[in-house]
């Protein structure tokens, strides 16, 4: 063998070592910022904290008018006394009136601690409850649907979908009304009803794991009670939506029923709009055999609830077992209920009621013009989703508060008219969800509602925005009225004041003064009595009462102070004292009687 073949030893050669990595720290606040470059803003934050900023600058600009001066009379009397507050309006007890809520009772309890008045208490209320209603309008808004867009477009629905008659009503959303009635507490009522719902409909979500506590369903029913409390009548709307929710959702033996149909998972659908992602289903659970579980988001499109059979039908007694076991709602509404008895008796409101019903029949005027574009575009969707689910929440939701109405109408009893500013909720709701949803025909469906939208914005919405040149002519501007702090000046709260000023009567308990006839209805005085005050009042001012009768009228009411128009004529015995440049109305004070309290 050569010498060249052979083969000397080798010794081994290390493998190459690895390059060290030189870990680099982060600097003080590295991941947060980076944690805040992948948060994107979703489209109902930018387009609903610019309407709530937009919507409160208008609520603040608007002048004293409507309600604004009952709502901040309570305030003022509850400044005075919380646990004894007087009559909104007039120099009576207020045991038993409605206003004396716990919405009122915290304003009152805000302006005691930072000394504001009623005034500016109401006003600083309207951005809060502005807020309110968004938080709840997206929170309820989701619980049917993951789209991204589906909130904002609910958002614009509810203060342009109504009809082309515009109704400016507290309690009622449309953009002409909203930024009027923003600080009272039917707009937080409305805001707490779609928290409610959105509760509920958590409560009885068909993906839970567990069935909620009894705690939760408490909860849920405190939740009720307190906007019973708040607002009676946008309560009643508001608890029996949450009622319909539980009971069109919860099944025997199932549990509920499925939520929200899914979308392609391109469309932005949460896996709980139908199976659960990454969970495969028994076969007999309305999955079929086979299929197993729907695929994460974003591999594929969710299988549809639509596209799923029907459950088979659940026993009777099964069913009615699953609601008896939401008991703890009614409990924990009556126990919040209870809880206010020091204030007013809830239980008592139904039979009151009557004394409001005059003021409410102007809500069954028109009925059909101020809501015919909803119902134009909402009746559809409402057909697409019983023909998916007959169970549908959002529709026998609507269903439900439209039957209350309509019980109104035909018994006489006009305060429930009132329900209509909550009934509409399910049914912009359903139509957003049903725009936003993917499938055949979204095109057609999307210029529908923006036609019908745009309808609405124009001959009915678009005086609360526009000049009054570029709107039609029945379209409401916002009220403009004269304030009557000149008045205030002189008059010391607590002071009854005679006038039948449309203007001045509504106006003047917002600074603490008390009038002889209160404009409005209230369960804590008597219709009778009102009545026979507003008559009085009638007949000291008519010029045909004499001298000895308009001394017993006054004595009767410690009447101290005499607010007139330019035309009616003063008292031989009143003193003018001050007076209006805008409106030529009179301040004249009477003389002081001996014996009198003041």
């Amino acid at each position: 063998m050569d010498s060249t073949d052979a083969r000397a030893p080798q010794t081994p050669v290390p493998p190459p070592s690895p390059p060290r990595l030189h870990r680099r720290r982060n600097p003080p606040g590295a991941t947060a910022t980076r944690a805040l470059g992948r948060w994107r803003p979703t489209p109902f934050f930018v387009f609903g904290g610019l309407f709530w900023i937009g919507v409160s600058l208008l609520a603040l600009s608007v002048q004293a008018c409507c309600d604004l001066g009952q709502h901040a009379a309570v305030v003022e009397r509850l400044r005075a006394s919380l646990l004894h507050p007087r009559h909104p309006a007039a120099d009576l007890p207020g045991a038993g009136s409605p206003y004396y809520s716990p919405y009122a009772l915290a304003e009152g309890v805000l302006a005691r601690l930072f000394g504001l008045s009623g005034w500016e208490t109401v006003r600083l209320a309207a951005p809060v409850n502005l807020l309110v209603v968004l938080l709840g309008l997206n929170a309820f808004v989701k619980r049917f649907t993951a789209n991204r867009w589906a909130s904002t477009v609910a958002l614009l629905l509810l203060v342009t979908l109504w009809g082309t008659e515009p109704l400016a009503w507290s309690g009622f959303a449309g953009l002409v009304s909203l930024p009027v009635v923003a600080g009272y507490p039917s707009t937080f009522a409305l805001g707490l009803a779609l928290l409610t719902w959105a509760y509920a409909a958590q409560l009885t979500d068909p993906e839970r794991a567990d069935p909620p506590s009894r705690w939760a369903r408490g909860g849920l029913g405190a939740l009720c009670g307190v906007l019973l409390l708040a607002h009676p009548v946008s309560g009643v709307a508001g608890v029996l939506g949450a009622a319909v929710l539980v009971l069109a959702r919860v099944r025997g033996g199932g549990g509920a029923l499925a939520g929200e149909d899914a979308a392609p998972a391109g469309d932005g659908a949460r896996a709980g709009d139908g199976v659960r992602a990454g969970r495969a289903a028994p076969a007999g659970d309305g999955v079929r055999a086979g299929e197993g579980a729907a695929p994460a988001r974003g591999t594929g499109p969710v299988r549809s609830a639509a596209d799923r059979p029907v459950r088979g039908p659940v026993p009777a007694r099964a069913t009615l077992r699953a609601w008896a076991a939401w008991w703890p709602v009614p409990l924990g509404a009556l126990l919040a209920a209870l809880a206010w008895f020091p204030w007013f008796d809830i239980f008592a409101l139904g039979a009151d009621s009557a004394v409001l019903d005059p003021t409410h029949a102007a809500l069954y005027t028109d009925v059909l013009a101020r809501f015919w574009l909803l119902g134009l575009v909402a009746l559809p969707a409402f057909g697409l989703r019983l023909r998916r689910d007959p169970r549908d929440a959002l529709t026998w939701m609507c269903a439900a508060c439209v039957a209350v109405a309509a019980y109104g109408w035909v018994s006489g009893h006009y305060t429930y008219g009132r329900v209509l500013g909550l009934a509409v909720l399910p049914a912009q709701v359903a139509v957003a969800v049903e725009v936003t949803r993917a499938g055949r025909g979204r095109a057609l469906k999307g210029l529908a509602v923006v036609a019908a939208a745009g309808t609405g914005f124009v001959f009915a919405q678009s005086g609360a925005v526009l000049p009054e040149q570029w709107t039609p002519p029945q379209t409401r501007r916002l009220p403009a009225w004269h304030s009557y702090a000149w008045a205030a000046s002189s008059v010391r709260p607590g002071e009854p004041v005679l006038t039948d000023q449309r203007e001045a009567v509504r106006s003047l308990p917002g600074f603490g003064i008390d009038t002889v006839a209160p404009v409005w209805s209230d369960p804590a005085l008597p219709e009778k009595e009102r009545r026979a005050r507003w008559r009085a009042t009638h007949w000291y001012l008519s010029g045909r009462a004499g001298t000895a009768r308009r001394a017993e009228i006054a004595r009767r009411y410690d009447i101290r102070w005499l607010l007139l128009s330019r035309w009616q004529r003063v008292p031989k015995e009143a003193k003018v004292l001050d007076f209006s440049r805008e409106t030529g109305e009179v301040l004249a004070k009477l003389p002081d009687r001996k014996g009198s309290s003041r």
